[in-house]
């Protein structure tokens, strides 16, 4: 372990580590301030991305640190992000997601080793309906509105704790979706990942009000992520103390682990989920019955899942016709929200491997497409279809589905 009093990075540090990154990689990094601080430093985000590949083509993630000044273990770790974003090991990463940081949200807390602002505001709980009313808050969500991302992590540390573990959280999810589910599962390879880096873990979800999390009078960034775009959201603590800690580069090491684990997901393709990418297309429902984002890029499917997701409490009903016969499955969906022009998919399975006989909506039977039709695949054990309805209108909507 370390014993000092040595508060690193500083945000002048942090300017300068963007810079050189800058300087070295101009063709993955640009960096732009994003807002000002109350005190007048500039509020930096960081964009590495693979200028190679179509910016509709990727998905959209938003790494935050440095809300709080007195938590450097959040800076430490995004500038170890930055410079492993733009390693070789990460060249997947940049060709199917564009990653946007923000490493030192707070600079005026920062600078003074302080928790809050000079003015006695927490960023990291301004994120009410109305919007955010510090400079701090508006910075980031400025950018989140920008990126409607399929990704946010705010990362934090545990101050004051010393040599202790380390935490991933996430915040309070919809209930009936399949959101807890994949959270929990993804929360526990960042755990594990960050462990085997050498640091002990403990994963839940954000249950105290100080995280921002449980109660809606403290609406944290989490929270707002998920709230505003259905973001897989998380949080994440590193244990430190001024006095004794872990070493610095312990404490990168383990951070960074878990981000490149989060990472990861981004690149595949869930069992369940037509197309690869964070596990955040499942607007509403579960897997086996369940409104999904559609479109043929990412995009397109963003579009698609932030509009249904503000209209999520008007999916009154998808029900599916019991009992089930093993090759016809007939679902109905009514929905009372304004016009989806995006249009959604409606989700469905069959047990087995099966072929496809025919699909209907409202009487019209579909032809294979992805965008104005249906598509289907297989998992080890079931026959999912999403049926594409373009331009949704509130109504009932019946939907049939026949296997061979």
């Amino acid at each position: 372990m370390v014993v000092s009093k040595a508060v690193r990075p500083t945000p002048r540090e942090v300017e300068a580590h963007v810079r050189k990154l800058q300087e070295r990689h101009p063709r993955l990094v640009a960096a732009a301030a994003v807002g000002q601080s109350g005190q007048g430093r500039p509020i930096q985000a960081v964009t590495v991305t693979s200028a190679d590949v179509p910016d509709d083509d990727k998905q959209h993630v938003l790494l935050v640190a440095g809300q709080h000044g007195n938590e450097e273990s959040g800076r430490l770790v995004a500038l170890a992000a930055l410079d492993w974003l733009v390693s070789r090991t990460a060249s997947e990463t940049r060709r199917k997601q564009k990653v946007v940081v923000l490493p030192c949200v707070n600079p005026d807390a920062a600078d003074v080793d302080a928790h809050l602002t000079p003015g006695g505001d927490d960023p990291s709980l301004d994120h009410p309906l109305g919007g955010a009313r510090t400079p701090e808050g508006k910075a980031v969500e400025a950018v989140a509105e920008r990126l409607m991302p399929e990704l946010v992590v705010d990362m934090h540390a545990r101050g004051f704790t010393g040599c202790s573990y380390d935490m991933v959280l996430w915040p309070p999810m919809k209930d009936y979706t399949e959101d807890d589910n994949v959270h929990h599962a993804i929360a526990a390879e960042m755990a594990l990942a960050g462990e085997r880096a050498g640091i002990p873990q403990v994963v839940h979800p954000l249950s105290w009000p100080g995280w921002g999390g449980s109660d809606p009078s403290y609406p944290g960034t989490t929270r707002y992520a998920y709230r505003e775009f259905k973001s897989l959201s998380f949080l994440t603590e590193t244990c430190e103390d001024n006095s004794v800690a872990y070493p610095a580069a312990d404490r990168a090491r383990s951070g960074l682990a878990k981000i490149r684990a989060l990472l990861a997901h981004g690149n595949r393709r869930h069992p369940k989920l037509y197309y690869s990418g964070y596990s955040c297309q499942m607007v509403v429902g579960m897997f086996l019955t369940g409104i999904v984002a559609v479109g043929t890029s990412a995009a397109e499917r963003r579009a698609s899942r932030v509009a249904a997701w503000r209209n999520r409490h008007a999916f009154r009903r998808l029900d599916r016709y019991n009992p089930e016969k093993p090759r016809w499955k007939k679902l109905l969906l009514d929905y009372r929200g304004e016009r989806l022009p995006a249009g959604v998919g409606v989700q469905t399975f069959a047990r087995g491997k099966l072929a496809v006989r025919s699909v209907r909506a409202d009487g019209r039977r579909l032809r294979p497409s992805e965008t104005d039709g249906y598509y289907t695949w297989h998992d080890h054990c079931s026959t999912f279809v999403v049926a594409v309805l373009r331009d949704l209108q509130a109504g009932k909507h019946e939907i049939s589905v026949r296997y061979t």
